[in-house]
């Protein structure tokens, strides 16, 4: 099913500005932290079972949010931009980036198909601190250049000091 909706989201690239595309990321980032906070207690109970399930849910819910961003936010910013080469490379370098923490995340869970929760406690802080990191260059910084017309010298500062 997740290849389903991969596939339609790809199909559905939007160019164009929508209105209410950073409710939809900002919800989207509050439903991942709220499984987060789940997974943390599951952690925290050692409920190996419960954790197992929040780590399925979580890699999907990351995986459908990325594909949302490539889709929408960033194909919009790139055509936005597209008359600015040093703005672009840098909104392909954040880009990258979360396509790279993408992946990692997805290389931490497949590590831990058998579950240690004392090894996986350890090492999940590490993403979540990486993802808190994200999150906020998402919502602080990303976000305003999409919703606001900004002076290019402005974005361009704003991109390179995150």
């Amino acid at each position: 099913m997740i290849f389903k909706i991969k596939k339609y989201f790809k199909s559905k690239k939007n160019k164009y500005f929508q209105d209410e595309l950073i409710d939809k990321l900002h919800k989207e980032h509050e439903k991942l932290f709220e499984i987060v906070g789940k997974m943390d207690e599951a952690v925290e109970k050692k409920n190996v079972k419960k954790l197992k399930k929040l780590i399925n849910t979580f890699k999907q819910e990351l995986e459908l949010h990325v594909l949302y961003e490539d889709t929408n936010l960033y194909e919009h910013l790139y055509l936005r931009y597209h008359y600015y080469p040093e703005i672009r490379e840098e909104i392909e370098k954040k880009h990258n980036e979360i396509k790279d923490i993408a992946v990692a995340v997805e290389d931490f869970i497949n590590s831990h198909k058998e579950l240690n929760i004392d090894k996986f406690e350890e090492e999940f802080e590490t993403i979540k601190e990486v993802l808190v990191k994200r999150v906020s260059f998402e919502e602080e910084i990303l976000y305003d250049i999409y919703a606001t017309n900004q002076k290019i010298d402005k974005i361009l500062l704003n991109l390179k000091k995150a």
